[in-house]
């Protein structure tokens, strides 16, 4: 074979080999997954299930006619939320389902919770508890024809109160439960019931808006109330205690309790 064939062929071997792996570079570039930077906040959020009791308390939480969360507890949450960057989902629950969910981890969180408050003992094992963000006053109902006065729980001794059911009271008092304060306040408003135990806020806004009748006592206690954490979701606590410093400083607590209780006293 002369040298000029010779060299004809070593290039006709070249040419194949780039167009072979023009090819192949062409078919790879088309079936490789793309590199594409993942933003830091780009990533999908973490959702917090948070247990939210039936029937509601206005004005902390309850549902509205279109089935969205409203109250104090609810936009408190949502505040805090947007600061830490989760995602909420509201699960309305029976007080006693909710207890059970969160002793099994399916809720999350809870609004609301005053730790002084004793629990059962597998719940107190799975709660982590927030900084307070709130306060909340405990005060007696009673109808307007009670002469005796009402000021301490002391007063009812011996006397048959209406109660939430599963609601920490003395054990000097006869208890009726009833489901909701909402109910109390009815039963002490048409007089089937003489002295009912609800808080303050809720007995104010009844009594305004529902023109419910009925006298209501100086609070016969005060409780911070905080956010139940379930112990599975403790690298949040932190943040979830730096979130409420934050909103306090800011005043938006203190805002967000306007929005719903300014004009009710």
């Amino acid at each position: 074979m002369s040298l000029r064939a010779i060299l004809r062929f070593l290039s006709c071997l070249s040419l194949l080999s780039l167009i072979s792996f023009a090819v192949t570079a062409d078919v790879e570039s088309d079936t490789a997954v793309p590199d594409v930077d993942v933003l830091p906040g780009a990533s999908s959020q973490q959702v917090l299930r948070v247990g939210m009791p039936l029937p509601g308390q206005i004005p902390f939480f309850w549902q509205d006619a279109d089935g969205e969360f409203q109250g104090i507890y609810a936009d408190t949450l949502r505040l805090i939320a947007e600061d830490l960057q989760v995602e909420l989902d509201f699960v309305p629950l029976s007080q006693a389902r909710l207890q059970r969910l969160f002793i099994a981890g399916e809720i999350d969180i809870e609004a609301g919770v005053s730790p002084q408050l004793e629990v059962p003992d597998t719940l107190q094992q799975v709660s982590l508890y927030s900084v307070p963000f709130g306060i909340v006053n405990e005060v007696i109902i009673y109808r307007p024809e009670l002469s005796f006065p009402v000021f301490i729980l002391k007063d009812l001794e011996g006397r048959r109160v209406a109660t939430v059911r599963g609601a920490s009271v003395p054990d000097d008092l006869i208890r009726e439960d009833f489901a909701s304060q909402w109910q109390i306040a009815q039963r002490v408003h048409r007089g089937w019931n003489q002295i009912g135990l609800i808080n303050e806020a809720t007995a104010l806004r009844y009594q305004l808006e529902e023109q419910l009748n009925y006298e209501i006592s100086l609070p016969y206690a005060s409780n911070a109330v905080t956010f139940r954490l379930h112990r599975a979701q403790e690298t949040l606590l932190q943040s979830l205690n730096e979130s409420i410093a934050r909103l306090e400083q800011q005043g938006e607590l203190e805002r967000l309790v306007c929005k719903y209780r300014c004009g009710t006293q």
